[in-house]
């Protein structure tokens, strides 16, 4: 795996990735927040272990995001699986969340880290999405308009659906 020019990365962090990946099965990435977006996480390596589309979640305090990726990554080890509009009520108890498929278009600019790995082939992804505290999601209408710029909804292919505009370069 050869490491792009551009790259914020280092290659410390980019050995370290393999070594997870070759010895968990995964990596967690943490993306910091910074200007109009709350932060991300992510999985690097559950689609090359086991053939299970990466993970993103958004929005919430770093140490529960990683500890969400880590217990989905767990859980797919043990032979769970996540999928496209499934419901998940233990992830996140009292609060149901749903895991939604992430459009590819969203992988370079989000999972960059991720498109790194995998050499720029394309790989799925789910994003994990958290309700407000009346249990709505960024997609309805009555979602908390406080937090609708937590959470871009990366179903959508066009960066003003998903809530992108203000924060990743258009795909």
């Amino acid at each position: 795996m050869t490491v792009p020019p551009d790259s914020d990365r280092s290659a410390v962090g980019d050995r370290q990735v393999i070594h997870d990946v070759n010895t968990v099965g995964w990596h967690v990435v943490q993306v910091t927040p910074q200007g109009a977006h709350h932060g991300w996480a992510f999985s690097i390596g559950l689609f090359h272990t086991f053939r299970h589309p990466e993970v993103v979640v958004f929005g919430l305090p770093d140490d529960v995001m990683a500890t969400l990726i880590q217990t989905i990554g767990h859980a797919i080890r043990s032979g769970g699986s996540f999928q496209d509009g499934q419901e998940n009520l233990d992830l996140m108890r009292p609060y149901r969340c749903v895991f939604r498929a992430v459009d590819p278009v969203w992988s370079a600019p989000v999972l960059a880290h991720a498109t790194w790995f995998y050499g720029g082939q394309e790989f799925p992804a789910l994003q994990l999405f958290w309700p407000d505290r009346e249990h709505r999601f960024p997609w309805e209408e009555v979602f908390d308009p406080e937090l609708v710029s937590f959470q871009p909804v990366l179903f959508h292919r066009e960066p003003q659906r998903a809530g992108t505009l203000r924060w990743v370069r258009s795909p």
